[in-house]
């Protein structure tokens, strides 16, 4: 199960590195704050910090 959350948190990462990448240069260029792209970094982040909570509460659980 530990590797289902390393991958969850890899997937975020990802997505927040893409998403927020292209959401900060369209806003720095072009001056336009794009929806998508920011939906698409706020999903990343639920990702990464569900899976850092959902890992911690395991080990907790298994101690």
């Amino acid at each position: 199960m530990e590797n289902v959350y390393k991958e969850l948190r890899h997937t975020g990462f990802t997505m927040l590195l893409i998403f927020g990448g292209v959401f900060l240069l369209c806003w720095f260029i072009h001056d336009e704050m794009l929806l998508d792209q920011l939906i698409g970094l706020s999903v990343g982040m639920v990702m990464v910090i569900s899976s850092i909570f959902s890992f911690k509460s395991t080990v907790k659980n298994y101690k």
